[in-house]
């Protein structure tokens, strides 16, 4: 009896679709987009080697906000090495990122059509400064 219930209820959950995976975003739909790419931060360290570069180190745990309007229509975090992934319906979308001010190059709106891929790289502004002598 209760695994019929069960049954049932998961039937009932999955015909409606409404219903998401602790973890999982929206079911794929040709009737959206997705956008993906990799987040970095520079400078990498408050000292840098002379003659080297830094390419800019994966910023992991960084949630980006997808706003429509006034409303978040969407939000994905990166994973440790910087990259991220979103399924968005079409629309036009400001991308706010969490705990970062200043974005360095990338794209800050994001125009998503039924059944297309944009890869949107970044480069954020890290904040890592050396410290100004004392007098």
């Amino acid at each position: 009896m209760r695994n019929a219930l069960l049954g049932a209820l998961v039937v009932l959950l999955a015909g409606c679709g409404a219903y998401t995976f602790p973890g999982g975003g929206r079911s794929p739909s040709p009737n959206t987009g997705v956008v993906g790419g990799r987040v970095l931060a520079v400078p990498c360290a408050p000292v840098e080697q002379a003659g080297t570069t830094c390419a800019g180190r994966p910023v992991a745990g960084l949630e980006l906000d997808y706003v429509s309007g006034t409303s978040i229509a969407g939000s994905t975090v990166t994973d440790a090495g910087g990259n991220y992934s979103i399924r968005l319906e079409p629309g036009t979308y400001a991308v706010k990122f969490k705990n970062y001010t200043r974005v360095i190059s990338g794209p800050t709106t994001i125009t998503v059509s039924a059944g297309s891929s944009t890869v949107a790289n970044y480069m954020l502004d890290s904040g890592i400064r050396v410290p100004a002598p004392q007098g």
